[in-house]
C-alpha cells in the first residue's frame, strides 16, 4: 500500500524541511565523485551526484523564475514491477508564484529505454498521489545548450554581493535614458575594452538588473536592456 495524500500543512512542511535537512547529505564515497557548487541563489553550497547535475544548478541559480533550489530533497515510495521501492528526486525547486517541482536530472542515452519510462511514470505518479508535487525529467540536451551554459557559467564567475560600481552605475543610467544599448556603444560611452566591461556586465546580470539573449556568445553586438523597463 502506498503513503497516503500528506496534509496541505504536512505537504508544507515536508517540501519547507528538504531546504532545511534533506533525506540524502551526499559525502565522498568509492565510485562516487560528489560536486560542490556555489549557488548565488542560495548563498551555500549544494552538493550532486554528477557533472550534469552540476551543470543544472547554473540553469537554476540563475533562472529569475526560481526563488530557491535544493538537492536530494525527500524520499518517496513507490512501487513498479511488483515491488515496493523508494525513490530521491535530484532537485527541489520553488517558483517565485509559490509553486513546487521536483525534477529528475539524466543524460539522453539513459531516457530513451522503455524500462526508464515506464519506472519514470511510476515515480512520478507516487509523488503526485502523495505529496501532489509534479516531478519533471530534464534531460542533458536540454542543459548543455553550449551558448547558454557557457554564458551563466560566465555570470557565475563575475557575480558579486557587492554594491554598484560607478561604472555599473553610469551603464545603467546610459540604457534607461536611451532604451537597449549594444555592448559596442556602451564600450564607446565608458571608454573601456571589451575584455574589462565584460565582467561588468555578466556581474548586473546576475544582480537581474540587466536581460541579454544568452543563448548567443556576448559580443559587441549583443543588446543590454534593463530588467525592469
Amino acid at each position: 500500500m502506498m503513503n497516503s495524500p500528506l496534509s496541505r500543512y504536512q505537504l508544507s512542511n515536508a517540501l519547507e524541511q528538504a531546504f532545511i535537512s534533506p533525506a540524502r547529505v551526499l559525502t565522498k564515497s568509492r565510485g562516487k565523485n560528489i560536486h560542490r557548487y556555489a549557488s548565488i541563489k542560495m548563498r551555500t553550497i549544494v552538493s550532486v551526484e554528477s557533472t550534469l547535475e552540476f551543470d543544472a544548478c547554473f540553469h537554476f541559480d540563475f533562472n529569475r523564475e526560481i526563488l530557491r533550489f535544493c538537492s536530494q530533497p525527500i524520499r518517496v515510495a513507490y512501487e513498479f514491477e511488483g515491488k515496493k521501492r523508494t525513490y530521491v528526486p535530484d532537485f527541489l525547486v520553488q517558483f517565485d508564484c509559490g509553486t513546487f517541482v521536483l525534477y529528475e536530472i539524466k543524460p539522453d542515452k539513459y531516457t530513451k529505454t522503455e524500462q526508464f519510462k515506464l519506472e519514470f511514470e511510476a515515480k512520478k505518479n507516487a509523488i503526485k498521489d502523495s505529496l501532489n508535487v509534479d516531478l519533471e525529467l530534464v534531460e542533458e540536451s536540454s542543459i548543455r545548450v553550449t551558448s547558454l551554459l557557457n554564458n551563466l557559467k560566465k555570470i557565475h564567475r563575475y557575480s558579486s554581493f557587492t554594491n554598484l560600481s560607478d561604472t555599473q552605475e553610469t551603464l545603467i543610467n546610459h540604457i534607461h535614458t536611451y532604451g537597449s544599448q549594444c555592448i559596442e556603444t556602451l564600450i564607446l560611452k565608458t571608454g573601456m575594452s571589451k575584455q574589462a566591461i565584460l565582467p561588468v556586465i555578466y556581474d548586473l546580470i546576475s544582480k537581474c538588473i540587466l536581460q541579454a539573449d544568452l543563448y548567443n556568445p556576448l559580443t559587441e553586438r549583443t543588446k543590454l536592456r534593463l530588467s525592469y523597463a
